[in-house]
């Protein structure tokens, strides 16, 4: 297994991310790699949180420029002619894509109950749907964990169908179900636009209150669905 192929089954995978770093700060002690995807972070935006924001006891090591084709396996031309359909959804115009690796180390004063000593962190300016098929699809790979967080549905650019399509691309996809999920509130809740039925696929691991009322829950495959 190559390394790109290493960091896709053993990653978070967040789509449609913006640059939340709440998936870091909660999963961090038992995930040290996460790939982010939003097609509305721009590289000037990426690299002024990346500089002036990070993450909490953590300071930044190194950052790797990645090539299209060593993440997605072609170019940023072919993605778009062949993800047209999903791509042309969007609010946004997808104008300059571009996929960073970063590694983090934790500052002193910071200790393990904080997190772990170092992490990996992927960002692709890139839309989601078309980030996981040409990831992880075309490789038949899963996610260690999926995480369904404000995916912005209306307000936030993002078209109403996409949890519909989350669902069908990660059934689709040969490699299986990602092992964990991590989802908010509405991302559980039938009523919502953001709803993903697969979490009835899930059982809980974990959950933590939110600071808008709801909740935060890590939930792990349901053993008899990994078949």
């Amino acid at each position: 297994m190559n390394t790109i192929d290493k960091f896709l089954s053993e990653c978070v995978f967040y789509p449609c991310s913006s640059l939340h770093g709440v998936p870091v700060k909660f999963l961090g002690k038992r995930f040290q790699r996460f790939f982010y995807a939003d097609y509305s972070v721009d590289r000037r935006q990426f690299d002024t949180s990346l500089n002036e924001q990070g993450f909490k006891g953590y300071e930044l090591d190194s950052v790797e420029e990645l090539s299209p084709k060593k993440v997605f396996e072609m170019t940023w031309k072919d993605m778009a002619q062949r993800h047209d359909n999903t791509i042309s959804r969007i609010h946004f115009e997808w104008t300059d894509p571009f996929v960073v690796l970063c590694r983090f180390k934790r500052m002193d004063g910071f200790f393990g109950d904080h997190g772990p000593e170092t992490f990996e962190f992927m960002f692709a300016c890139c839309e989601a749907i078309a980030a996981f098929i040409s990831a992880f699809s075309r490789r038949n790979i899963a996610p260690k964990c999926l995480v369904h967080v404000r995916s912005g549905i209306g307000f936030g650019g993002n078209y109403r169908d996409y949890p519909k399509e989350l669902k069908r691309v990660l059934l689709q996809n040969k490699g299986g179900l990602p092992a964990f999920m991590f989802y908010d509130s509405m991302g559980s809740n039938g009523e919502c636009g953001d709803y993903l039925d697969l979490v009835k696929k899930y059982q809980l691991v974990e959950r933590w209150g939110y600071p808008d009322g709801g909740h935060l829950t890590l939930a792990k495959l349901i053993v008899a669905e990994r078949k």
